[in-house]
């Protein structure tokens, strides 16, 4: 048997809130490693907080990801002009 699916609506109190996208945040970059892992591909993500605080995570590294998502941004960018 499956998992019901949850209603997906913001959580007004704030501190339940925050507990809840550290966990969410934590949760996504552990599957972007196995991603990463299982699959032999560059993962990177960047997440930005409620509060504008700015997280990444990126594999193998971030040098390489970041390099390589900086260059789809600027090929996508390009096109569009």
């Amino acid at each position: 048997m499956g998992r019901k699916k949850v209603e997906l609506k913001r959580i007004e109190k704030k501190s339940y809130r925050e507990v809840t996208f550290s966990k969410r945040r934590n949760g996504l970059f552990k599957k972007a490693q196995d991603l990463s892992i299982l699959c032999d591909a560059q993962v990177a993500i960047l997440i930005t907080s409620g509060a504008g605080k700015l997280y990444t995570s990126a594999t193998p590294n971030r040098y390489t990801s970041l390099h390589v998502f900086g260059f789809c941004l600027r090929s996508s960018y390009e096109q569009s002009q």
